[in-house]
């Protein structure tokens, strides 16, 4: 007989009605089949993923299922997330055993096992099954086993096992264990006896070896670094992971350098559900080359409740030469402050509030160690009080107020107190094409200086500049109105069918002259000079100059973008700012100053010009691979380019990228800071395969590379290997030079030192492809 599609809702030993218990013990042709009469309901199998159903099917089902039955030709079993199918399965109920014979195979929670025959308790979910080959699919890992045992739903070990992502019939890679033990419940397998073969080397062996199934944490060893540098020669690491509990951890990480020493390394965080934080602690005993012990450390934490918050950053090391000697990078060897930085905040609907401590340390103040140039300490902030506002619409009103108290501190220079009150109120009409926004602005700045002088670190009577009044202020009122326009029409660009737009912008500001020369300089910088700063009332950052001001600024812009793809495939724009009177507002205030802080009287300060430099920018998309870009900056009292960078980039695909860069900038009044170099980087495929990486930045100021970067990258369907090294000036002016050597193991984690980080800093364009599978929820690999 033939039994109808029906949805079996017991046990596999209550699959037989009443009725179907009385009939015969044999029957052909029988299948209890997942149909849309009996679909499996997916939101109920997550619920009742252990639940008693039972679903079976088969060609011929013999025997009583109350006692033992046989399912024979194309047999399956279907419980609670596991499938079970085989040639042959036969169920007692005394023992609740499955034995399946011929093409055996278990699929549960994207793991599926095959072999020629296996046991299994549908119950406990325990069993076993001989001469195994299994697939974990969320990770893309496979293997073969002599023995395989299932102890329960959430634990698998394996005997004699090797382990691998690469496809069937490929060596490329595996991991051969003695035994491995999968708990998919952590998320982690550990097994004993590991040696990783690499094309059919064993290139690495350890008594035991770890690695997650998921992204999930788990204590133990993490991977090994290799690396080579020309100041700490062979640089390993062996870090330690400690995952103490769900919320907080620990890693220390031995580093022996050849030339140095051996370093320990330890990073704890912590998170709550308030507060998260971290500490790093680096301790060398007895640096080879230096002479001396060696410590960096770092705490960061940041609290959040409510509207109150904290944090902190801070920074210390040992001496000044201990960031470029041990930085992995050019970006980490070129840190001269570090910053000691606390705050308390208050943050409301319209306002916030915030104490702040601001300390730093300052690296090669010396301006020996630097080939003559001046790293100064910045003042610190002892303490810092701001309180700001906003209120977008009040009558149609834009309302900004920030009232601020600071007392700055510093080792040689002067001390000093200052409050500032700063009130704006705009009134914002914007259109459809236009905008206009009149505003006005009032700047209040008092100061209290404990001594009236500031040492300039120099020899002699003229190092020290002095100041003739203990209490300086300064009232500066501000107006200036920003209107634009934006006009857009239907246009072709080559031939494509594309919106042009044109957009003209004016803005004109006035600020009265305020004699300035007896305010100090605390935390105040010249504002670099480009499109968003063109549109800025004041030429200088911080408070403790506001320039004079009687100036418009008169811009306009253009935009091809393509109706089809919508792409800006074209932009253009020029703009000046015009003064209709002299800049009398100096920066710094007396030659000596202007000596010590290598000559930083420029922008803005007392210039005569009608006019700033002109600003003009042009990018364009001229295929669909080929971009363009330049932005320049002239200089008409001078009549001649002040900056310039221009580029081209080519990227016909993914993974393949041509780059060529010229930087041009002589604002600088020190020769060592101007820049002009030419800089090319490229990503580019050798064959379908191996990858050639290069990036050269060349200084044509001071005749040499800045930095260097060369490599290759080879990616196999499962494994990619990266050979690079890197050579760069740091900055105490001494060359530096890294390699690198990766082997990246595809799903399962990498062995070396990784140059990506400088591969995407270098190389813009730079892409790699995702070698870690995502978190997967078991039910999306459910057959």
């Amino acid at each position: 007989m033939t039994l109808p599609p029906v949805r079996v809702i017991a046990a596999c030993v209550a699959l037989a009605t009443a009725a179907m218990s009385g009939a015969a013990q044999a029957s052909d042709n029988v299948r209890v089949r997942l149909d849309s009469a009996t679909r499996l309901d997916m939101d109920q199998a997550r619920t009742d993923a252990n639940d008693s159903a039972s679903f079976v099917s088969a060609e011929r089902i013999e025997g009583n299922p109350e006692d033992e039955l046989h399912l024979i030709g194309d047999a399956e079993i279907r419980r609670g997330g596991t499938v079970l199918t085989a040639d042959e399965i036969t169920y007692v109920q005394s023992t609740d055993e499955v034995t399946a014979k011929g093409n055996a195979k278990i699929t549960r929670q994207g793991a599926s096992f095959s072999g020629p025959s296996m046991k299994f308790r549908i119950t406990s979910r325990s069993g076993s099954m001989e001469d195994a080959t299994w697939e974990y699919a969320p990770r893309n890992l496979r293997g073969c086993a002599r023995n395989v045992r299932f102890l329960s739903g959430d634990r698998t070990t394996f005997e004699d096992v090797k382990v691998t992502t690469c496809k069937r019939e490929d060596e490329a890679w595996f991991i051969r264990m003695n035994d491995l033990e999968i708990d998919e419940y952590d998320r982690s397998a550990s097994g004993r006896g590991a040696t990783l073969h690499f094309q059919g080397v064993p290139i690495f062996g350890s008594p035991w070896f770890s690695f997650p199934i998921s992204s999930e944490r788990r204590s133990g060893f993490l991977t090994p670094t290799y690396a080579m540098s020309s100041t700490r020669g062979v640089d390993i690491s062996i870090p330690y992971y400690f995952n103490l509990a769900p919320n907080y951890d620990w890693t220390i990480t031995p580093r022996y350098m050849t030339k140095r020493g051996l370093m320990i390394g330890n990073e704890a965080r912590l998170m709550l559900p308030n507060f998260e934080g971290s500490a790093s602690f680096n301790y060398l005993n007895d640096d080879r080359e230096y002479g001396d012990t060696r410590w960096g450390t770092r705490v960061q934490g940041k609290y959040q409740r409510d509207q109150l918050g904290f944090t902190v950053d801070y920074n210390r090391v040992s001496d000044d030469d201990y960031i470029s000697d041990f930085a992995g990078d050019i970006r980490e060897s070129s840190e001269a402050v570090l910053p000691q930085d606390y705050a308390l905040t208050w943050t409301d609907t319209h306002w916030s509030t915030a104490l702040r401590v601001n300390k730093n340390q300052t690296l090669a103040i010396d301006p020996e160690d630097l080939d003559g140039r001046k790293i100064v300490k910045p003042f610190e902030r002892e303490p810092q009080f701001v309180a700001s506002g906003y209120y977008g619409d009040v009558q149609g009103f834009e309302l900004t107020s920030v009232i601020e108290a600071t007392r700055f501190t510093h080792p040689d220079m002067m001390d000093g107190s200052r409050f500032v009150v700063d009130q704006t109120v705009s009134y914002p009409m914007r259109g459809a094409g236009w905008f206009v926004i009149p505003k006005g602005r009032l700047i209040g700045t008092w100061y209290d200086l404990q001594h009236r002088g500031r040492n300039l670190q120099g020899t002699g009577s003229d190092a020290y500049v002095y100041y003739k009044d203990n209490n300086p202020s300064r009232v500066s009122p501000i107006f200036s109105l920003d209107t634009g326009l934006i006009f857009e029409r239907d246009s072709s660009w080559f031939g494509r069918d594309a919106f042009q737009t044109v957009e003209p912008r004016i803005f004109y500001a006035y600020s009265p002259y305020r004699d300035q020369s007896d305010i100090p300089i605390f935390d105040t910088s010249i504002a670099d000079l480009n499109f968003a700063t063109l549109f800025t009332e004041n030429v200088y950052a911080g408070y403790d100059r506001v320039s004079e001001a009687n100036q418009v600024t008169t811009a306009i812009s253009t935009r091809y973008i393509d109706k089809a793809s919508g792409l800006e495939i074209f932009r253009a724009g020029l703009g000046q700012r015009h003064y209709f009177g002299d800049q009398r507002v100096d920066f710094l205030n007396t030659t000596t100053e202007r000596d010590y802080f290598d000559g930083q009287d420029t922008l803005g300060t007392r210039t005569h010009d009608s006019r700033s430099d002109l600003l003009a920018s042009v990018g364009a998309r001229l295929t669909r691979a080929v971009t363009v870009s330049t932005t320049a900056q002239y200089s008409s009292s001078q009549s001649e380019l002040q900056k310039i960078n221009a580029g081209i980039r080519w990227q016909p695909r993914p993974m393949s990228s041509m780059a060529l860069y010229y930087r041009y900038n002589k604002t600088a009044v020190a020769t060592e800071d101007r820049i002009k170099q030419i800089d090319f980087a490229m990503q580019w495929p050798l064959t379908d395969r191996l990858y050639g990486l290069f990036r050269y930045n060349y200084s044509l100021y001071q005749d040499k590379p800045i930095e260097m970067i060369g490599g290759f990258e080879y990616h196999h369907d499962c494994w990619t290997m990266r050979i690079a090294a890197q050579r760069y000036t740091t900055s105490s002016n001494e060359d530096e030079t890294n390699f690198f050597l990766q082997l990246e193991l595809t799903g399962l984690g990498s062995i070396g030192v990784s140059p990506l980080s400088e591969l995407r800093r270098s190389i813009k364009a730079y892409q790699t492809r995702d070698s870690i599978p995502g978190m997967s929820d078991p039910y999306d690999y459910y057959e």
